[in-house]
C-alpha cells in the first residue's frame, strides 16, 4: 500500500521541570505569555489554554516525540534549539532527515515534517516567529515520506517500530491511508506495550466536502486498533470549537479533537530553498495534521511531569479534561468528535511528579492525514 499526499492525505488551506520556570497561578496576568512576535496570532494555543499548561511544565528533555512525517529542517531558527535525537530516513535509508529537495519536489509536501515540528516544538520565549506546544523536549524525525509526499505503509511500520526501540514515548502520525495492514497494527500494539502512545491524524476529506465518517470509511492508523487505548486519533476544530469542514470524523475511531484550522508554522529553509528571500513561516495551515502535534506536545508535557505513566493513563487524563464540543457541532457530527476540544491547561492541572523514595529510581510502566497543501498564504513577519 502507498500513501501519497495528494490522494490519500489531508492538509489544506483556505515548570518547575522545565528550562524556563514560571509561577503555576493561572491568573491571566501571572500566565507565561512568550515573547515570540507571531505567538499573538497563534489562536491555537490560546483555544486550548497552552498557556495554563506551560505555567506547569514547558517539557524535559527526558521526553522524546517521534515525528513520522517528510524531513524536517532543524536549521531553521525557530527549530534550530531542538534538542534532536537520531532519525532514520526511510525512504533513502539513511540518516539524512532533512527535508527532500529535487527539480521535480512538491514543495506542500516537502514542508510537511517541517511544519508539524514547529507546531510541536518551536522554540517558545526565544524572541523568534512562533511558540510549539512543547518547548524542551527531544524530537525524533522518522521520514517515510518522498518529496513528493508519497510512503510505503512498509515505511510507517518500521518508523513505528524504530521509534520504540529508540527510546521514544510519543510517537506523532500526521498521515493515513484508506487500506488496512495488520502488521502495521502490529506495530501500534507492540509500542503500547512498550509504554509508547501514538497519536495519529484522522484525516481530511479531498475536495473540501465535510469530512468522512470513519464509522463508514475507516481509515489508518487513524482506525487501527479502534477503541484501544493503544492509539489516540484526532479530528480538527475552528475557532468556534465547530469541526473544521475538511475533516473526518467517526464515534469509534476519533478520541480526542484540538485546532486544525488557519494556523501558523515554519516554512524549511533547506536545500535550494534556502536563500535570502526564502519564506519562513506560512499562515493557513489547515488540517487534521495540524491538530495532532497540538495532542502530542501536550502528551509529552503529561510525561514531562508524570515520567511513571503509561499511554492507557496519558490518553484518559487528555480525553477526561477535554472541552466539550457536541453542543456546537451539525447534528451528523455530534458525538463524532472523540471527548472534546483538547484543554492543554485543565490536562496538565493538579499535575505532580510521582514521590520517589530515596535510592528508588521512577520506572516507565509498561502498561494528519495531509492531503496537499493546496492552497496557502506566505507569511513574511518582520524579525
Amino acid at each position: 500500500m502507498r500513501f501519497s499526499v495528494k490522494r490519500l492525505l489531508a492538509f489544506s488551506f483556505i515548570s518547575c521541570l522545565g528550562s524556563l520556570v514560571f509561577g503555576v497561578s493561572t491568573h491571566a496576568e501571572t500566565l507565561p505569555s512568550p515573547n515570540d512576535p507571531l505567538f499573538p496570532q497563534q489562536w491555537d494555543l490560546r483555544q486550548i489554554h497552552a498557556q495554563e499548561a506551560w505555567a506547569v511544565t514547558t517539557g524535559t528533555h527526558s521526553v522524546t516525540v517521534a515525528m513520522i512525517d517528510s524531513g524536517v529542517d532543524f536549521q531553521h531558527p525557530d527549530l534550530a534549539g531542538i534538542r534532536v535525537e537520531d532519525g532514520w530516513n526511510f525512504i533513502t535509508n539513511t540518516s539524512d532527515t532533512t527535508p527532500m529537495v529535487g527539480p521535480d519536489q512538491d514543495d506542500d509536501a516537502m514542508s510537511h515534517g517541517t511544519i508539524m515540528t514547529s507546531l510541536l516544538a518551536a522554540q517558545g520565549n526565544n524572541g523568534i516567529g512562533m511558540a510549539g506546544m512543547a518547548w524542551n523536549i527531544n524530537v525524533m524525525p522518522l521520514v517515510v515520506l518522498d518529496m513528493n509526499g508519497a510512503g510505503s505503509v512498509d515505511h510507517i511500520t518500521a518508523a513505528i517500530r524504530y521509534a520504540v526501540n529508540h527510546g521514544a514515548e510519543i510517537i506523532n502520525i500526521s498521515l493515513v491511508g484508506f487500506e488496512p495492514d495488520d502488521d502495521m497494527d502490529r506495530a501500534i500494539k507492540e509500542a503500547a506495550d512498550a509504554g509508547v502512545l501514538v497519536v495519529a491524524a484522522a484525516g481530511n476529506t479531498s475536495g473540501w466536502k465535510d469530512g468522512l465518517d470513519l464509522d463508514q470509511q475507516p481509515m489508518y492508523p487513524a482506525c487501527s486498533l479502534a477503541g484501544s487505548s493503544a492509539i489516540l486519533t484526532v479530528s480538527a476544530t475552528d475557532p468556534l470549537d465547530q469541526k473544521a469542514p475538511y475533516a473526518n470524523f467517526g464515534r469509534t475511531c476519533v478520541g480526542i479533537s484540538a485546532p486544525g484550522h488557519e494556523m501558523l508554522g515554519a516554512h524549511p529553509f533547506h536545500g535550494a530553498a534556502r536563500d535570502a528571500s526564502s519564506t519562513q513561516y506560512i499562515a493557513g495551515v489547515t488540517g487534521t495534521s495540524a491538530a495532532v502535534p497540538l495532542v502530542s506536545g501536550t502528551a509529552a508535557l503529561i510525561k514531562s511531569i508524570r515520567p511513571d505513566w503509561g499511554p492507557a493513563q496519558i490518553r484518559a487524563r487528555l480525553m477526561v479534561t477535554a472541552d466539550p464540543i457536541d453542543p456546537v457541532q451539525k447534528s451528523d457530527v455530534r458525538y463524532k468528535l472523540g471527548s472534546g476540544r483538547l484543554n492543554a491547561g485543565r490536562a496538565l492541572q493538579g499535575l505532580v511528579a510521582p514521590r520517589v523514595s530515596q535510592g528508588d529510581g521512577i520506572q516507565k510502566l509498561g502498561l494528519a492525514a495531509f492531503s496537499l497543501l493546496s492552497r496557502f498564504h506566505i507569511f513574511l513577519p518582520s524579525l
